[in-house]
């Protein structure tokens, strides 16, 4: 089956890397970095957008959400009648890619392991895990069966609910980690930081109950049962999470400091909640170099 990866950034560079060196037959688009890109990826065909004129039958989109548009409408006329795009973001992207190719063509992947590109065509995993797939395409098989090449999958009947478990997560310890600097071991090993954690994923569990999601668990911690636990017992909970990465750090952070946009407009800046919106203010104001990273940020949270 052809299969193309538009973005190559941490996800869909490792994604990328994975699936051709398990022998499949892959194409990819790159934009603006196709040039320097192909050096890094010899063994593949590669272009601003994907290159060839042969149908493929799934793509795996894998760009950032304003960017949505613009990278895959290139891409339609060249996705088979019965292929799929499979969004491989964070955020709620199925709606708006299937304004361009219909729903029964679209499928999501919730990404439960992290990476960092350290220049163009390099990547570090940060941590493991796995994808979540779901969607109502016919294609969903053959994608689990492509993906499982990268890391392995987990099928859900309600993306929805691990999308929003995942958004919860990562608007607390994600954002948290780029305005601070801090590890997750780093940030959880602190009360107040705990505390913080635990306001932002309310306020993203109260926008997913006023639209009648049901919440799916992630890395073991269902974020609307956290938020009801007894103080003490979700401050633990939060801290045994974090020590399964203790290590590992936001990959915002790298983003912020290559200059490259954060990624927060798919995280708290879906949320209206004052600490959320507290957040993305924070982020912007780095972005525009008029804050610095720093775990004084999280003192003008609390």
């Amino acid at each position: 089956m052809h299969i193309g990866v538009i973005g190559l950034g941490a996800i869909g560079g490792v994604t990328a890397q994975r699936l051709l060196g398990a022998g499949l037959d892959v194409a990819l688009a790159a934009g603006r970095h196709a040039a320097e890109m192909a050096d890094k990826f010899p063994q593949a065909r590669i272009g601003a957008t994907l290159p060839g004129s042969d149908p493929y039958g799934l793509i795996l989109l894998c760009v950032r959400s304003p960017e949505i548009e613009t990278a895959l409408t290139p891409a339609v006329p060249l996705l088979k009648p019965d292929g799929a795009v499979v969004c491989l973001q964070n955020g709620f992207p199925e709606e708006r890619v299937a304004k361009l190719v219909g729903m029964q063509r679209v499928l999501g992947a919730v990404i439960g392991w992290s990476a960092t590109m350290t220049e163009p065509g390099e990547y570090v995993v940060t941590g493991g895990g796995k994808f979540t797939l779901g969607g109502a395409s016919p294609r969903l098989e053959h994608a689990r069966l492509v993906l499982q090449h990268a890391f392995p999958v987990r099928v859900t009947n309600n993306l929805q609910g691990a999308r929003w478990s995942k958004l919860a997560m990562n608007c607390a310890m994600s954002t948290l980690g780029a305005v601070s600097g801090l590890s997750l071991g780093e940030l959880a090993a602190r009360r107040e930081v705990r505390s913080l954690a635990l306001r932002v994923i309310a306020e993203v569990v109260h926008a997913a109950q006023a639209r009648s999601v049901r919440m799916e668990p992630i890395a073991g911690i269902r974020p609307d049962a956290l938020v009801k636990l007894p103080a003490p017992v979700a401050h633990a909970s939060i801290w045994l999470a974090a020590q399964l990465r203790p290590s590992q750090k936001s990959g915002m952070i790298a983003r912020l400091q290559q200059g490259r946009p954060s990624g927060v407009e798919d995280l708290n800046a879906l949320i209206d909640g004052s600490l959320n919106r507290a957040l993305v203010r924070q982020v912007q104001e780095i972005e525009k170099g008029q804050r610095r990273i720093s775990p004084q940020n999280l003192a003008e949270l609390s």
